[in-house]
């Protein structure tokens, strides 16, 4: 059975990489981003808020997300949170996680617990997603469940490492409309062993090459992604001409080329 669930889960991810009042208050960070409610999970005294920028529901792809964490309505503003989601298909008790920030760490230019979730699937009629909270290892909500929707911008990338036996995902944040000359490029990269544990990889080293299929044409002027913190890897990418571009990241980790068995590439419609 475990097996069925890998491959309706792989499947899925391969169409992906081809590709309370949740309205009020807004709050205001300091790079102008705007955060709505959308998720809130409650037991006894205890409650968590899941805050997010950009749309009203966590989305497959990557998240920028804020915790707010509450004991008797006494909001907590010190220490740490962590956060765990798991997705059961209900065609079998197997499962399967996704990324999130090792440890959500309090922003008082927030005013929240900061940091991101990247969601590797939908939910829908067949498979729920479950989430599991902890502050501090004091307060904790088991298996609250949480939608989440279909982004069709989503972008990352799934392969392997065949000899190390590790899968990887790129997860990309820019540039999610491509424009013709230099763009930012980011990205997160994670790695595991079973897509129920993953970790963030945070020292690797990035080659960009970007390739115009069409014109058999290759760019000049990208900047390889070096890691910059939060999880980030930032650089430069070039499309010079517009059209369908391809960029190939080749991978170094642990003193060794992980992106040996295929280099995984990310697709843009540059127009």
């Amino acid at each position: 059975m475990k097996s069925y669930i890998y491959c309706v889960f792989f499947g899925f991810l391969f169409l992906l990489s081809g590709c309370g009042d949740n309205t009020v208050p807004l709050l205001l960070n300091g790079t102008g981003d705007n955060y709505v409610k959308i998720i809130t999970a409650e037991e006894g005294n205890t409650r968590f808020e899941i805050w997010t920028t950009g749309n009203d529901t966590l989305m497959t792809g990557y998240n920028k997300v804020g915790f707010r964490v509450y004991e008797n309505n006494n909001e907590k503003t010190t220490g740490y949170v962590k956060f765990y989601a798991k997705m059961f298909h209900f065609t079998s008790t197997e499962f399967h996680a996704t990324p999130v920030e090792p440890q959500y760490n309090y922003d008082p230019a927030l005013g929240m617990f900061a940091g991101y979730i990247i969601m590797l699937m939908p939910s829908d009629t067949s498979s729920r997603w479950y989430g599991y909270y902890n502050y501090n290892n004091e307060l904790s909500i088991d298996s609250a469940n949480f939608d989440v929707g279909w982004d069709t911008k989503t972008k990352f990338k799934i392969f392997t490492d065949i000899n190390a036996q590790m899968s990887y995902l790129i997860t990309l944040t820019s540039p999610s409309i491509p424009v013709i000359g230099l763009n930012d490029f980011s990205c997160l990269l994670h790695e595991s062993p079973d897509f129920v544990n993953f970790t963030q990889v945070n020292s690797a080293e990035m080659y960009l090459t970007p390739k115009l299929d069409s014109l058999n044409h290759f760019s000049e002027g990208n900047v390889n992604p070096v890691y910059i913190g939060n999880g980030i890897y930032k650089g430069k990418v070039n499309f010079d001409i517009s059209g369908g571009w391809k960029v190939y990241d080749s991978i170094n980790y642990n003193n060794r080329c992980i992106t040996q068995n295929g280099t995984p590439y990310i697709y843009f419609s540059v127009y």
